[in-house]
């Protein structure tokens, strides 16, 4: 009878810190018309979606800006945890955008239910 022996334990993602997400957003900016909510509400009380750019000259880039600003909540955190459980290779820009979009559509169809 062979003993089995168990699996190794899953290596630990990489150290990936706010920094490297602002790092990572410089050189890979959102595109221009990507959008996400607002912290604002619309007039009838339903989420406002609006272009993610800053609307004046930033300085640190875009990845600082989208860390600082407080226009957009949630959305740094959220790139931040899809960069840092990707694992060994970063996705690229159009991938985490596909996850922020399908992201946003299911929270879009949670606010209709009500």
């Amino acid at each position: 009878m062979t003993k089995l022996t168990p699996a190794p334990p899953a290596p630990l993602p990489p150290s990936w810190t706010h920094a490297d997400t602002m790092a990572y957003l410089d050189d890979n900016a959102l595109p221009v018309d990507f959008q996400w909510f607002h912290k604002n509400k619309s007039p009838d009380g339903k989420p406002l979606l609006a272009v993610v750019l800053p609307k004046y000259r930033i300085s640190g880039g875009f990845g600082k800006w989208l860390h600082d600003t407080p226009y957009f909540p949630g959305l740094f955190e959220l790139i931040h945890d899809l960069l840092f459980h990707s694992g060994a290779i970063l996705p690229s820009i159009e991938a985490i955008t596909a996850d922020l979009t399908r992201i946003k559509a299911e929270r879009v169809g949670q606010t209709e239910l009500f």
